[in-house]
């Protein structure tokens, strides 16, 4: 291995290292089956995929007592939408220039914690993997990419062609069902 390619590794080792689920916020239950609180991400590009994710919050509000719903437009493109109070909807104009979160946003994702949080971001943007790091989760499931760093507590792979919000999230519920997760 060349000097250069260590030294490239060594940098991706210390982002890897960093964008790490964080080991403290471990969750207040011992199996993931017990779980209550659940919180979805979805790093989207157009408004199209709205529909499809009022479809799936539906299903999952049905399947948690507790449900909140991130959605990262990533443009300065606001969406113009009714919704609920569990549904918080955020672009880049809630950043400063500097990338530093905005005051409401600031208040929405680090004063909630949930006992899941589940990413459906399909992009790899570095951008929403920090938005992931920072929202207080138990357990991170998400999608395994090869941009992805190590964020998730579990990840599963990603085939564009057969991806569906809907299937991913019938997935994750059927692998909490089956693995039997210890989280203590």
């Amino acid at each position: 291995m060349g000097l250069t390619q260590q030294i490239k590794k060594e940098i991706q080792d210390y982002f890897i290292r960093r964008l790490q689920a964080e080991e403290t916020l471990v969750a207040r239950f011992e199996n993931l089956k017990l779980a209550t609180s659940l919180s979805m991400f979805f790093c989207i590009n157009s408004k199209e995929e709205l529909d499809l994710i009022r479809q799936l919050t539906f299903k999952a509000g049905k399947d948690y007592k507790k449900l909140d719903v991130y959605i990262f437009g990533n443009s300065h493109e606001s969406y113009d939408v009714i919704t609920n109070k569990s549904i918080f909807f955020f672009n880049l104009d809630d950043f400063t220039i500097f990338g530093k979160k905005k005051e409401r946003l600031a208040d929405f994702i680090e004063n909630k914690r949930h006992d899941i949080l589940i990413s459906f971001d399909t992009s790899g943007s570095t951008f929403c993997q920090y938005l992931v790091s920072n929202i207080k989760a138990g357990f991170k499931i998400g999608l395994n990419l090869p941009e992805e760093n190590n964020i998730y507590n579990l990840s599963f792979d990603y085939i564009k062609k057969d991806f569906s919000y809907m299937k991913f999230y019938e997935q994750v519920k059927h692998y909490i069902s089956v693995l039997n997760i210890k989280t203590t």
